[in-house]
C-alpha cells in the first residue's frame, strides 16, 4: 500500500475541524455502492440501502461489473455513496416544472445518470466534459440511461457565456485534488502535493467566475469535490455569500455527515459515514442576472419520416428532427431549447432514433436504451456466455429472418445486431466494447 503523502498527514493533525481518525480510516477497505435505474430491474444478493438514496445500495464485495450485462444495459451505475447525496438536494430547490440543469463536469456521468433520473423526462439537462475523450464515455453512460431530454457536449467552461441568465441549476463536481479517493485509488496518493492542491483552487475559481453569471436569479449552484482541502471547498463557496450575491440552502442531515466550517454544505468523511470522502454544498443567487431569448428553429426539418413513422412507438408529444443523414428525438420542451444549445459541441441530442442509408432509413443505436422511443423491433433473448460475447463485439452463425434484432439478457436490452442469411453482424458500438473475455 503506497503511504499517505506527509503533508497531508500534518495538516490533517494540525487542523481541529478533521478528526485524525481520517488517517486510520483511509487504510481501511473502501465500500462499494450502486444506484440502482428507477425504471429497470437488478439484483444483487443482501443489498443495505444507502440512506439518503432512493435507488442506492452497498454491496457485500465489489463484482466484476465488466462482465455483468445488466452494468451494459444501463440498469444500475456503480457510485460512490456520498455522492448520491445529491439526490436530496435536488429534491430540497423550488424549481419550475421544466428545470434547465447544466452539469458542467459530469464525466464519466455518476451524477448526470442520477440528475437524468430526478427530472424524469421533465426539462432538459446538458452534461458537459472538458476532457474529449471522458466525454465520449459520458455519452455512452447517458445514452444506456435512457432519457430523452438529455443533450452531451465537450466545452470549456467559458464557452457557455452564450447561456448567460438560462440556467436553474448549475452542478458542479470541480476537478480537485482528491484526497477522498485516497482509499479508493491508491495512485492518487503520488499525485497529490501541497501545490497541486493550490493550483486546483486557482482552477474552481476560474471555472465558478466563467459559469456563476449562467444561473439565473434565484436559481441554484450546486458545488462539490471529493477533497478534504478547505481552500478547495468552502473557501470557493464563501465569496458569493460574503458579498449577498447568494444564500445558503438549508440542506438534511444524516447520521454520519459533517457541516462544513461555514455552516453551508456538508462533509462525508470516511471515519463517520460508509462513503468515500465528499463535499457538497448548494447556494441560490440572488442578485438579478442578463436573460436571453431562446430562438427558433429555422433550419431544422422537424417530424418523422413517413417511410418510419409506422415502426416508431412513444409518446406522440415526442419531437423528431433531422440533420444530415440522422433523426433525432426529444421532449418538446427540451426541442424548444436546443436553438440555443445547437452551437455547443454536442456528442448527444436526445435520442438518436434513426440513420439515412441507401436503402432508406435503418434504426440508430441509442433505441436499444431508450426509456420511452421504441423502434418495433423483434428480440433475441441470451443467455450470460452469449450476452459476453456480444459485448465483446463478435458475430455468431443464427438462424432467423432477416431483420435488426434488439439483444436482450433476462429481459434488459443490452445491444442490437443485423440478421444476414445464417448469420447477424454485431452492430455493438467499438468503442463500447469488452476488450477482454472472462477467464
Amino acid at each position: 500500500m503506497i503511504e499517505l503523502p506527509k503533508e497531508f498527514i500534518s495538516r490533517v493533525q494540525s487542523d481541529d475541524f478533521i478528526s485524525t481518525e481520517l488517517l486510520f480510516a483511509l487504510q481501511s477497505p473502501t465500500p462499494t455502492s450502486i444506484r440502482k435505474h428507477p425504471n429497470r430491474e437488478v439484483l444483487f444478493e443482501k443489498m443495505e440501502s444507502v440512506p439518503w438514496s432512493s435507488f442506492g445500495h452497498y454491496l457485500m464485495d465489489r463484482p466484476a461489473f465488466t462482465y455483468d450485462p445488466h452494468f451494459h444495459a444501463g440498469a444500475y451505475y456503480p457510485q460512490e455513496a456520498g455522492s448520491m447525496y445529491l439526490e436530496q438536494v435536488f429534491k430540497g430547490l423550488t424549481l419550475p416544472e421544466n428545470p434547465i440543469v447544466l452539469d458542467l463536469c459530469a464525466a464519466p456521468g455518476g451524477k448526470s445518470t442520477l440528475l437524468a433520473s430526478m427530472l424524469d423526462h421533465k426539462g432538459i439537462l446538458i452534461a458537459n466534459e472538458i476532457n474529449r475523450s471522458r466525454a465520449h464515455i459520458l455519452s455512452e453512460n447517458m445514452s444506456k440511461w435512457g432519457y430523452e431530454n438529455t443533450f452531451v457536449c465537450n466545452n470549456n467552461p467559458s464557452e457557455f457565456s452564450f447561456l448567460e441568465g438560462q440556467i436553474d441549476v448549475l452542478v458542479i463536481d470541480a476537478p480537485c485534488s482528491g484526497e477522498g479517493m485516497f482509499r479508493k485509488d491508491p495512485n492518487s496518493r503520488m499525485e497529490w502535493s501541497i501545490n497541486n492542491t493550490q493550483q486546483c483552487a486557482l482552477r474552481q475559481t476560474q471555472i465558478l467566475e466563467d459559469v456563476w453569471p449562467l444561473i439565473k436569479e434565484g436559481g441554484y449552484l450546486i458545488y462539490s469535490t471529493c477533497t478534504f482541502n478547505s481552500n478547495e471547498n468552502e473557501a470557493q463557496i464563501s465569496p458569493f455569500l460574503n458579498d449577498n450575491s447568494a444564500r445558503p440552502v438549508e440542506l438534511i442531515e444524516f447520521v454520519g455527515m459533517k457541516k462544513d466550517r461555514i455552516k453551508c454544505g456538508y462533509y462525508f468523511f470516511p471515519n463517520q459515514i460508509k462513503s468515500e470522502g465528499f463535499y457538497i454544498a448548494c447556494i441560490q443567487k440572488t442578485r438579478p442576472s442578463n436573460y436571453k431569448v431562446a430562438l427558433n428553429h429555422p433550419n431544422l426539418k422537424v417530424g418523422r419520416p413517413s417511410q418510419i413513422a409506422q415502426y416508431l412507438i412513444g409518446p406522440s408529444e415526442i419531437k423528431y428532427w433531422q440533420e444530415e443523414d440522422k433523426l433525432f428525438a426529444t421532449t418538446p420542451f427540451a426541442f424548444s431549447f436546443y436553438s440555443l444549445i445547437k452551437r455547443l459541441k454536442l456528442l448527444k441530442k436526445g435520442i438518436h432514433v434513426a440513420n439515412f442509408q441507401k436503402k432508406g432509413w435503418t434504426p440508430a443505436f441509442d433505441l436499444v436504451y431508450s426509456l420511452n422511443i421504441k423502434w418495433n423491433l423483434p428480440i433475441k433473448e441470451v443467455d450470460l456466455q452469449t450476452a459476453i460475447l456480444i459485448l465483446n463485439g463478435q458475430s455468431q452463425l443464427w438462424d432467423a429472418p432477416p431483420n435488426y434484432y434488439i439483444v436482450t439478457y433476462k429481459n434488459q436490452a443490452i445491444s442490437m445486431i443485423k440478421q444476414l442469411g445464417r448469420r447477424f453482424n454485431n452492430l455493438h458500438p467499438l468503442h463500447w466494447r469488452i476488450r477482454h473475455l472472462p477467464k
